[in-house]
């Protein structure tokens, strides 16, 4: 039970780096560090949770250059 536990624990820690990494966010390496560095604190989780879900694509940033 306890090496389930830190698998799924390990899975959820990992789910803002997955998201930015499907979405094509502009900021993956500050999102993912975030994640990595912060993430234990639960706030730093959330706060990278959802940077990763609003934050902007690649293909929204290249449409607002001129």
């Amino acid at each position: 039970m306890r090496i389930f536990l830190s698998i799924l624990g390990a899975a959820l820690y990992a789910v803002p780096a997955i998201i930015v990494q499907r979405r094509k966010c502009a900021d993956i390496s500050l999102i993912f560090l975030l994640s990595f560095f912060l993430g234990w604190t639960g706030i730093g989780w959330i706060a990278a949770m959802l940077w990763a879900i609003y934050g902007k694509t690649e293909h929204a940033s290249l449409a607002e250059k001129p």
